[in-house]
């Protein structure tokens, strides 16, 4: 029975990432909803950051308008303080609106969050940067 299951789950794991390309997409891409009012997408490294990460978008419903962002990275540097933007690009290219600032913990981990007057789809990426530098560290593209 193992060797059974063994020999069905190993094509179906390897099919994954072309089922990714078929779709269009790639695991630490975006997933959203049909009508998209929520994204969440990887926060990738740059420049072997090791930076990493998820963000969450929400469209805000009805006339309300806007969006919630938040932001929780991973790889940080304990006590460090860093910044996340939003972009109307799609590689956290500078200039960006700021979200919000935030220190690592012990773990490395650190987070922030807000509502922004902008809709969900016109933020097109979403960044982690040292405070004060603005060096960027990792990016989300959220189309």
């Amino acid at each position: 029975m193992k060797k059974l299951m063994k020999s069905k789950l190993i094509p179906l794991l390897a099919a994954t990432p072309l089922m990714w390309v078929m779709v269009g997409a790639t695991p630490s891409t975006v997933l959203a909803s049909g009508s998209e009012h929520h994204v969440r997408a990887s926060i990738v490294a740059v420049g072997g950051s090791g930076v990493g990460g998820y963000v969450n978008i929400v469209q805000m419903p009805g006339d309300e308008g806007g969006s919630r962002i938040q932001v929780v990275a991973t790889g940080l540097q304990p006590g460090e303080e860093y910044v996340s933007l939003y972009y109307d690009n799609s590689t956290c290219d500078l200039p960006g609106d700021e979200l919000g600032a935030y220190t690592g913990n012990a773990g490395g981990i650190g987070s922030t969050g807000g509502r922004i007057d902008d809709d969900l789809d016109e933020v097109d990426s979403v960044s982690v940067r040292v405070a004060g530098t603005l060096e960027l560290l990792g990016c989300a593209d959220t189309h």
